[in-house]
């Protein structure tokens, strides 16, 4: 049993640390992993495509933001959705690095620090994570909540984030 446990636990750190490039954001959805599941999300953003949002999430999968005073925000994922719809391909990129994974069988989450571009200009920076399932041999998004880096601290984010 213990050697059951062992072998169907696995943990993937990958630190990813360069922009994705015009392609890669251009791309289709690719939900054959827990962090093809996350990029696709990126990438219906990038695209304004709200239905490539709808592919990666679950039904009834809901987004949260956690505040720095300490609330959290109830599901913003409709919200999000509609703005996706309204943004023109390559006006809003969310570059991720030092992603890291962790899953058990057909559970996983993502980490995920994130540096948000609208019109070339940073717009906001800090962590998502993702709690993903796989079902019908698809990772799909269950979860998300994400939470703002403190203060002024966008232009040096990426450089000064350590993960945990």
């Amino acid at each position: 049993m213990r050697l059951f446990i062992l072998s169907t636990v696995f943990v993937i750190a990958s630190g990813v640390s360069t922009a994705q490039s015009a392609d890669e954001m251009l791309g289709p959805v690719d939900l054959s992993t827990p962090e093809g599941a996350v990029y696709s999300l990126m990438r219906g953003m990038y695209q304004g495509d709200p239905d490539m949002i709808d592919r990666v999430m679950l039904e009834d999968g809901v987004f949260r933001r956690a505040l720095p005073d300490g609330r959290i925000t109830q599901d913003g994922l409709p919200d999000w959705r509609t703005w996706v719809g309204t943004l023109e391909v390559g006006t809003a990129h969310e570059e991720l690095f030092e992603v890291r994974t962790q899953q058990f069988g057909n559970m996983a989450t993502v980490w995920a620090p994130f540096v948000i571009r609208v019109n070339g200009a940073i717009a906001n920076c800090g962590v998502n994570t993702m709690t993903l399932a796989q079902t019908g041999g698809e990772w799909k998004i269950v979860f998300g909540m994400d939470t703002p880096a403190p203060g002024d601290t966008c232009h040096s984010f990426k450089a000064t984030y350590s993960a945990p």
